[in-house]
């Protein structure tokens, strides 16, 4: 038996199981619960050469890579908060036994849904249970406790109880198997909670110092919605409170405001300092130094060859306690390494998982991504209600795995059930890779879903391969190639002009969220020794937060992993328990992850972090994080970039009169220098009209007068602009929005050089690219041969190639262009990477050919005739 921390929601009773007896009184009571099975089935694998259980009565399945796939029942319980689980006592019926020929199929290996790892499934039997004579599992039953929220938002410790009713002897080719199971849970409920009887504050929003002026627009827009916003500084949290590190001191925090407050959000806001450089830890538990707001990383790492050797985790910031009220440390074993998961002796420490308080962050790098954020957060919810495009969803997917036998075509299997089941209620636009042939229109490429994000849409999904700053699919059963020019980078967002209509996105692929990485680190980590994922693309910032960050477009919030994400192959069996047997990669792993935050919003919450808090509890429900790896992972990893206090759909605004900048409640980009034009918009409001417009954030509206207006700004960087408008019968009304000033980037001259070249001989090629008088203070620049090679990202104008065989080519070159300022970190950092250049074409002809028999023939004469070669000449007259 193992006791260990975990957190359920709710008491599922179905008929096989009934309730044995309640005790209610002092001390120790008791729940008892019984549960009968029958009719056995042994059949074939779809897995060659294995077979596969079923039992009546245990519609679960035990699923961990390498392990025999066993039937299983799950029962879930709720408990005042804080209850202790003294003992469960077992009583089992009658034990059968059965003979089997073939072994029992193993759990196939994850798949990863990374760019760089187009996984086939693997079948592994570990040798350590399948050359055993033990039965496996070691017991009949088990159970996993834990604390957290109910579906109310109520303080609450969960238990789940999970039997095994037919155990496996793979050494002996046996099963052994039970007709029925009682157990009894004998429980302790505390006298008391920590938690005040009523809550003072919703929202905490956790800041550095320098981002506090800029939130404060937030925190009072808030605060008007009925939002009781409090905002909190590290400064002040590290001198009230100690902890091991900085993160935990924020923990602490987060505890002792529970406890004071029982708030039910908390933003923390601050990401690394710099999009160009810094170090994206500072040790195997943190990242403090270069960044604004810490992280916690987990010491969860896989085995083989492909590995996180650590990740970022905000689940370490919710999980504030264990199942009996205990603060929910991480390091159960107090060795000082935090969510350590190794094969090791004492290498596993025991986490609750289950979330206390829903905790989101902005990942910004300075003040102008808070204004950016701020803006588009006010904005939304204060003008979204009632929109059209809020009841569409986008739904992007293709093959993501080779799983011959079920060929299952997961990204699209995933999305289909989420419409299917949860977003009824949405119109649906797929984008799917299956379309080719039928409807190339709407397959995956880059430019089919910038066009359908500009339509606009309430959510917004992905399911196939990413790394930070990429997401792309294959076309089914194309397994050697991605969809050519599909996907969709970071560097196509600025194409991404959705202006208000922003979806809540959610993405399913390895490292979208990864939000330490820089420019700098990613583009010298060719070989991933830093664990940057991108191969020595330039990452200034990942795929999700760009996403959310976006000027004029993008998301809203943005949900997605910030390590490798793990997707389940095949089918085999219901894994998820819920008595329908479906496709694997939607019962298990990140699939069945994202179908539950679906599901979240299908019941009906509507509030960003709730949703988050729920899909963990959900995944929780069924796959206990503390028995198997990539169940703890996966819950660990989700990271919602975004208000967790954000209310989906915006507020209802009622019918009065309106004012608005057209297009720009996302914020409008514009260019130092150059003068920005801005047009208001007004509705149910009595004519005529009086404009007044506010450009330098003074707060006086005597800048600008009249319907349209323009401002001139001479610094890159983001600005407020407000407007005032008065109506006929002395209605007002403001609309605020940004302005992010940044200096364009033309592409680079046309390569010079030789034109003209010989085979193997090395030619120099150079290039050059506006810098703005020197605002572009550091230039990189690519060169393309035109051969299928490219160079690395250099520092110089100048490179070297040289050609092997004939032919046409041609040399084009693009820049990557970054502003930065070491010394200031309030410098407004930026960069851009040009379009390639137009090419310069060359070409090498063909090398002049000789009669190689004649000179052959001639060769041998003249060495058997030396003197015969003056003769030959004097004769000729040479």
């Amino acid at each position: 038996m193992k006791k260990l921390s975990y957190f359920i929601v709710g008491l599922l009773i179905v008929s096989s199981f009934a309730i044995i007896g309640i005790n209610v009184g002092a001390g120790e009571e008791t729940e008892g619960i019984s549960v009968s099975f029958s009719n056995i089935v042994v059949k074939d694998s779809s897995a060659e050469d294995y077979i596969e259980i079923e039992y009546g009565g245990a519609q679960g399945c035990l699923y961990k890579a390498n392990t025999p796939i066993l039937p299983m029942y799950t029962e879930k319980f709720t408990f005042p908060f804080g209850t202790e689980i003294n003992s469960i006592d077992c009583t089992i019926g009658n034990i059968n036994t059965m003979a089997v020929t073939k072994k029992v199929v193993p759990a196939p290996i994850p798949v990863f849904p990374s760019i760089e790892d187009s996984n086939e499934v693997e079948y592994i039997m570990e040798s350590s249970i399948y050359n055993s004579n033990e039965l496996y599992p070691n017991a009949w039953f088990d159970y996993f406790t834990g604390g957290g929220l109910d579906e109310n938002g109520n303080h609450v410790t969960f238990l789940t109880v999970r039997a095994f009713p037919v155990r496996y002897s793979p050494g002996l080719d046996n099963l052994e198997y039970i007709d029925s199971i009682d157990l009894t849970v004998n429980y302790v409920i505390p006298e008391s909670d920590p938690f005040p009887s009523m809550s003072t504050y919703d929202l905490v929003i956790i800041t550095p110092n320098k981002f506090s002026s800029d939130l404060q627009k937030l925190v009072n827009h808030k605060n008007e919605m009925g939002v009781n916003t409090m905002l909190k500084t590290l400064d002040d949290i590290y001198s009230e409170y100690t902890g091991f590190d900085k993160p935990e001191q924020i923990k602490y925090f987060i505890k002792d405001a529970l406890e004071t407050y029982d708030m039910k959000y908390v933003l923390l806001v601050g990401g690394m300092k710099s999009l160009i450089f810094g170090n994206a830890r500072d040790n195997e538990n943190e990242g403090t130094i270069d960044w604004h707001l810490p992280v916690r990383y987990t010491n969860n790492r896989e085995t083989g060859s492909t590995y996180d050797p650590g990740f970022i985790s905000d689940l370490y910031y919710a999980d504030i306690y264990d199942s009996e009220g205990n603060f929910s440390s991480w390091d159960s074993n107090g060795d000082g390494i935090y969510a350590k998961w190794s094969s090791t002796p004492g290498g596993k420490d025991v986490i609750d998982f289950y979330p206390d308080v829903a905790v989101n962050r902005l990942a910004c790098r300075n003040n102008f991504e808070v204004k950016i954020m701020v803006n588009k957060i006010i904005n939304y919810e204060t003008g979204a209600y009632g929109s059209d495009w809020l009841d569409k969803i986008i739904l992007i997917g293709g093959d993501s795995f080779d799983d011959a036998g079920t060929n299952y075509v997961e990204g699209e299997v995933v999305s289909e059930k989420i419409m299917d089941e949860y977003m009824t209620e949405y119109t649906p636009v797929k984008l799917y890779a299956s379309y080719k042939t039928s409807n190339p229109n709407y397959v995956p490429t880059t430019k089919a879903i910038k066009r359908e994000i500009n339509k606009g849409a309430g959510h917004l999904f992905f399911d196939g391969h990413a790394n930070p700053t990429s997401w792309i699919t294959h076309y089914p059963g194309e397994f050697d190639g991605w969809i050519p020019n599909g996907g969709i980078k970071i560097y196509d967002f600025p194409g991404m002009l959705n202006f208000k209509k922003l979806p809540i996105c959610a993405v399913e692929g390895c490292h979208n969220s990864q939000f330490n990485v820089t420019l700098l680190a990613s583009m010298r980590d060719k070989h991933n020794e830093e664990h940057m994922w991108t191969h020595g693309s330039p990452a200034p910032e990942c795929w999700s937060w760009h996403m959310a960050r976006k000027i004029g477009g993008g998301s809203i919030a943005t949900q997605g992993n910030t390590g490798l994400g793990y997707g389940a192959v095949g089918e085999h069996g219901d894994l998820d328990g819920d008595g329908i047997t479906e496709p694997d990669c939607t019962e298990a792993l990140g699939g069945y992850y994202f179908l539950m935050f679906y599901e979240s919003i299908d019941e009906g919450y509507d509030i960003l972090g709730d949703i988050w808090a729920m899909t963990e509890t959900k995944y929780c429900d069924t796959f206990p994080g503390m028995d198997y790896q990539a169940d703890a992972k996966t819950l660990e990893q989700q990271a919602m970039l975004g208000d967790p206090s954000l209310k989906i759909g915006g507020y209802p605004s009622g019918s009065g009169f309106k004012a608005e900048i057209s297009e720009a409640a996302a914020g409008v980009l514009g260019a130092p220098g150059e003068e920005v034009i801005f047009e208001a918009i007004t509705s149910n409001g009595q004519a005529p009209f009086t404009y007044a417009w506010d450009f330098d954030d003074d707060g006086i509206y005597d800048d600008a007068t009249g319907q349209v207006a323009s401002w001139t700004w001479n610094l890159p960087g983001v600005n407020w602009v407000s407007l005032k408008v008065t109506d006929n019968n002395g209605e007002v009304d403001i609309f605020d929005t940004i302005v992010g000033l940044e200096f364009g980037a033309t592409k680079p001259q046309k390569p010079s050089g030789e034109t003209k070249i010989k085979e193997g001989v090395t030619y120099s090629y150079t290039t050059s690219v506006n810098s703005q008088s020197g605002y572009w203070n550091n230039i990189y620049y690519k060169f393309s041969w035109g051969d299928g090679t490219e160079t690395e990202w250099l520092t110089t104008p100048t490179a070297s190639h040289s050609w092997n065989q004939k032919g046409h080519y041609a040399i084009k070159v693009k820049a990557l262009l970054t502003h930065e300022n070491s010394k200031d970190e309030d410098d407004y950092e930026d960069f851009k990477e040009t379009d390639w250049s137009d090419p310069l074409s060359i070409s090498l002809p063909r090398s002049r050919q000789y009669n190689r028999p004649l000179l052959q023939l001639f060769e041998n004469f003249f060495a058997k005739f030396p003197n015969a070669f003056p003769l030959l000449q004097y004769l000729l007259g040479l």
